[in-house]
């Protein structure tokens, strides 16, 4: 049986990987109904299962990726909550300009029945040096 972080780790591997494969549908599993995506720098919030996945769906209409690179995840397990800070390394290409990023995805998920489900998601990135 998996431990509680490769079972996370799975879940994040899973998600980046359907994101990659545009297989959006399979985001879907990973998922609370109510999840929250928070803008960083911002007020603005995104929710529900729906609103997540599209997020994808709308980046990869805007922009093409040339090269996404994912680091281990550093996760911390209390009891049924987790929270898994994701590096990663990024380049795409958006309005004809190629930018290259380094950032943190940040996780907050949540023990369930079925397994463990993304409840909130934020990201920060800056250029890549």
């Amino acid at each position: 049986m998996m431990s509680d972080r490769e079972q996370i780790k799975a879940v994040v591997a899973a998600i980046t990987q359907a994101w990659l494969s545009k297989q959006y549908e399979l985001i879907d599993d990973y998922l609370a109904a109510d999840v929250v995506i928070a803008a960083p720098d911002s007020d603005t919030r995104v929710i529900g299962r729906e609103a997540y996945v599209q997020s994808f769906r709308d980046y990869d209409s805007a922009a093409v990726t040339d090269e996404f690179d994912a680091g281990n995840p550093l996760i911390d397990v209390i009891g049924d909550a987790a929270v898994a800070l994701c590096p990663f390394r990024i380049s795409y290409q958006l309005n004809g300009v190629t930018y290259r990023e380094t950032g943190t995805e940040m996780l907050v998920l949540n023990r369930s029945s079925t397994g463990w489900l993304v409840i909130w998601r934020s990201m920060r990135s800056n250029p890549a040096a």
